[in-house]
């Protein structure tokens, strides 16, 4: 009897190690893929980026696709470095990521501190949206179209003001190669949220901005601002009515066809199983129907791209970038 339960004793207690043995090698086949993810933004709360990945998650809660809560981390310094440095300091850790825009670019390329990371040195897992822009004035402004804005800069070189973001901003970058396409010049204001912008261009401080088409959707709808012109090949569907900058007959060499773009990224060194992951959660995201409601209602299209053809979008986009940014070194 005592033999039995000895052997019995012996048996569980094989069974019992045959089962660890089981789950460490489960933990360890599965230690590149995320178990506690947190997405990080370059902004404050409401923020442009902030408020992308809380919709982002939102949608993904909504179809399913995600079943668990992820945290949103603000990193609102420096204009995308603190989110990017934030991200560079956990390499081959996939439980981060962040929902960046192609303004990471310009602050990479404009950063005093040449140790800070760039987007370069972090996994770019994929590209999925992009964010066309539309330039705004208020609705007691003279010009009809950006064109009469164009002409009024002509006639007082370096009085007028657009007001935006971060002089490393996609907006003033753009505005920069408009300048030197037209033989124009006129002043920038410079502010970090898109409020104020809004504020500064509705009290008369400035007489144009460009952004993105829920930066003024509120206003137009008010009768407070009209859009007069947008930076694309293609007219803005909300705003069918007006002229892209092209049909206006505005030189648009050397600005980006994709100007301001929305992407995932994550800490480098991240496992291929880990990016693998990641991707197959937002390449069925963005074939929702409610993602597809998002993007028409902001004014943006999906743009899903990956592997070899985002390497090389991303090495095409830098370049158009890196000759804005010597524009932008030029000026000051």
């Amino acid at each position: 009897m005592k033999t039995k339960k000895l052997s019995r004793l012996a048996w569980l207690a094989a069974m019992t190690l045959f089962s660890l043995s089981l789950t460490a090698c489960d933990k360890k086949e599965n230690a590149n893929v995320p178990d506690n993810v947190q997405v990080v933004v370059d902004t404050g709360p409401g923020g442009g980026s902030d408020i992308f990945a809380r919709q982002v998650l939102k949608i993904a809660q909504q179809t399913h696709i995600l079943t668990g809560n992820w945290p949103v981390l603000s990193k609102p310094q420096g204009g995308g470095l603190a989110a990017m440095n934030f991200l560079a300091e956990r390499p081959g850790d996939p439980n981060y990521i962040s929902a960046f825009t192609s303004k990471w670019v310009s602050t990479g390329l404009t950063a005093d501190n040449k140790e800070a990371a760039t987007v370069d040195k972090l996994t770019v897992i994929a590209m999925i949206a992009d964010e066309q822009q539309v330039v705004a004035v208020s609705a007691k402004s003279p010009y009809k179209n950006f064109a009469d804005f164009i002409a009024d800069a002509k006639q007082h070189p370096g009085q007028l003001v657009q007001v935006g973001g971060a002089f490393q901003s996609v907006d003033n970058l753009a505005s920069l190669q408009i300048q030197k396409n037209t033989g124009t010049s006129w002043k920038y204001l410079s502010f970090a949220d898109a409020g104020p912008r809004v504020t500064a261009l509705l009290r008369g401080d400035a007489q144009v901005m460009i952004g993105a088409q829920n930066d003024f959707s509120e206003q137009v709808a008010a009768g407070q601002l009209r859009i007069i012109g947008v930076l694309s090949n293609a007219r803005n569907k909300q705003f069918s009515d007006v002229p892209t900058l092209l049909e206006q007959g505005i030189p648009m060499e050397g600005i980006p066809e994709e100007l301001q773009f929305r992407g995932i990224a994550a800490p480098p060194g991240i496992s291929p199983e880990a990016v693998a992951w990641y991707q197959n959660i937002f390449s069925k995201l963005v074939k929702t129907p409610e993602w597809q409601k998002y993007m028409e209602e902001e004014g943006s299209k999906t743009q899903y791209v990956t592997g070899d053809e985002l390497k090389q979008k991303m090495s095409e986009y830098t370049s158009d970038i890196t000759k804005l940014v010597t524009l932008l070194k030029e000026k000051h």
